[in-house]
């Protein structure tokens, strides 16, 4: 090889490494990821519960409960603060046997125990109880009982788990007492079923 075209293959290699060297690098491109995280709310209840009780007539006057409805066992789980309300199916409970005997729902009272952590101590806690110091009477209007406090309700079983308990709401009531014995009820079993609802709760309320 002459010098003159050995200088020309050395021009060739020199102009040709850019090239090279561009072939040989990492492209890089930008990737945006956008995740989605789905709020759990969930409530744990056994979905026969219902209010279930016996009557039997002792005189014209005078009836003996020979069941009480069954306390229900519930809780919730959540990553949000929630609500919970209560209402029943129906205007009536229902006999058993006779399904012509009925008993208005409002006889029927109801009060939530918490047996969780949560505390429900009202707006300052974590969770305000409407009955906790309470009975209230059973409605097919929705009857808001528990609520997020300021401090939240947010967490699992163990800290939210609460027991229903029923009541019959007579023995303050004489108006409620002269309607109960003024429908003359046979001896029976009366049912009836109820809601429960769960839901997404607001912010908690602000003081001023």
């Amino acid at each position: 090889m002459t010098v003159r075209n050995l200088i020309c293959f050395f021009l060739v290699v020199i102009c040709c490494l850019p090239y090279f060297e561009a072939a040989g690098q990492e492209t890089i491109l930008e990737v945006q990821f956008e995740t989605r995280l789905e709020s759990i709310l969930t409530l744990n209840i056994d979905p026969n519960a219902r209010v279930e009780f016996g009557i039997q007539e002792i005189n014209e006057n005078l009836y003996q409960i020979t069941k009480m409805p069954d306390d229900v066992h519930f809780s919730v789980e959540s990553t949000g603060n929630w609500t919970l309300s209560i209402a029943a199916a129906d205007s009536y409970f229902t006999g058993t046997n006779d399904s012509t005997q009925k008993i208005p729902v409002d006889f029927i009272g109801f009060t939530v125990q918490n047996l969780g952590t949560n505390w429900d101590n009202g707006l300052f806690s974590n969770i305000a109880n409407v009955s906790k110091d309470t009975t209230l009477s059973l409605s097919e209007e929705r009857i808001t009982i528990l609520t997020n406090g300021r401090v939240g309700n947010i967490g699992g079983t163990d800290k939210n788990s609460f027991l229903l308990r029923w009541k019959f709401v007579l023995e303050d009531e004489p108006a409620k007492i002269t309607r109960f014995t003024g429908m003359r009820l046979k001896d029976d079993y009366y049912t009836g079923n109820f809601y429960i609802i769960l839901t997404e709760a607001q912010e908690p309320p602000k003081s001023d």
